[in-house]
């Protein structure tokens, strides 16, 4: 991906569509917008020097998800904080990338992670979450696949995207042979396996899956603006087919180690029902795993992206051999 070129091409298109979506024409810059966390969408901010506008592209075995998020786009603004959708892209500006959404720029926020998790936000944003799990209405707008059990929900979310990652890693293996051993990766496919057995093997992930989940509730997708205010982004993944355990899992991974953990516990008993508790400390290993795996897939995919290879690479050798370590000593080596 060309990152300058992307940039090109979507000024461009903005300055043809400038009245549609509410941009000044002849002043429009653009600039992309970096997600340490992967490069399977592109983000590109655009700005006429007073309104700014969110730019997300697809590419094509991401872009029904990204269709999905349009056609209930006014309702998860109105009931779940999601920002407001501008325009549908349905042309291919950027080679690769076949269909995008504009949204509202979210101004003056910063991350709930970087913010360091306050307590009445977190609060709001797990009351919202127990709110979206149980919404029969957003329910009937999704579709309606057949049903699966929590453990096909956890293959899907988790165990899939394992194999695919170690599939990657492997054909890639000599970026990663400084740091990462023959042995380490053979481990990775057994503890895959391992992971597949104990979650069939529960009975509470054996259970039908019904839950609506945003399935990317992280810590980077609430962005605050301070008090109790908060908005939830990045509602690709949205499902009615999911696990609760999910959203939980991926938003209160980083408190796992805290003082306050039990309250947080706790506030999750309160809103949730028992068996998915009981499926919450499988989805925190699968989490510390996927810090584990899921960052070596980024390094590698890193090299498509050379403006921002060498941070990204940086950061995922960190987490890796961070993370490694921790996952051994708390799981075992199998």
């Amino acid at each position: 991906m060309e990152i300058n070129l992307a940039e090109r091409l979507i000024a461009e298109w903005a300055e043809e569509n400038a009245q549609a979506i509410g941009l000044a024409p002849n002043t429009i810059r653009s600039s992309y917008l970096y997600n340490p966390g992967g490069f399977g969408n592109l983000s590109i901010c655009l700005t006429d020097g007073r309104t700014r506008l969110h730019v997300k592209l697809a590419p094509p075995r991401k872009a029904e998800r990204l269709r999905q998020w349009a056609s209930i786009s006014d309702y998860l603004t109105e009931h779940y904080t999601a920002p407001r959708l501008v325009a549908e892209i349905d042309t291919e500006i950027v080679p690769g990338y076949p269909y995008g959404l504009v949204f509202e720029y979210i101004e003056d926020a910063v991350s709930l992670a970087d913010a360091h998790y306050p307590e009445v936000v977190l609060s709001g944003v797990l009351e919202t979450a127990a709110k979206l799990h149980r919404d029969n209405r957003l329910h009937a707008m999704l579709p309606q696949n057949e049903t699966r059990t929590y453990a096909e929900a956890f293959e899907d979310e988790y165990l899939s995207r394992f194999r695919e990652d170690l599939d990657g890693i492997v054909e890639s293996r000599e970026l990663l042979r400084d740091f990462v051993s023959d042995e380490t990766i053979m481990w990775f496919g057994e503890e895959i396996e391992r992971l597949n057995e104990t979650v069939r093997q529960t009975p509470a992930f054996l259970l039908p899956a019904g839950d609506v989940v945003h399935n990317d509730l992280n810590g980077n997708n609430v962005l605050t603006s301070g008090m109790e205010r908060f908005r939830i982004i990045d509602w690709d993944d949205l499902s009615g087919r999911g696990d609760a355990a999910m959203d939980y899992s991926v938003l209160l991974w980083p408190l796992t180690q805290e003082p306050a953990w039990p309250k947080w516990r706790e506030h999750v008993l309160a809103e949730a029902e028992a068996a998915t508790v009981q499926r919450l400390d499988l989805y925190f290993r699968a989490k510390l795993f996927d810090d584990v795996l899921d960052v070596l897939a980024d390094y590698v995919e890193a090299e498509q992206v050379p403006e921002h290879r060498d941070a990204t690479q940086q950061r995922a050798k960190a987490v890796h051999l961070h993370s490694y370590p921790l996952y051994l000593a708390k799981y075992g080596a199998g």
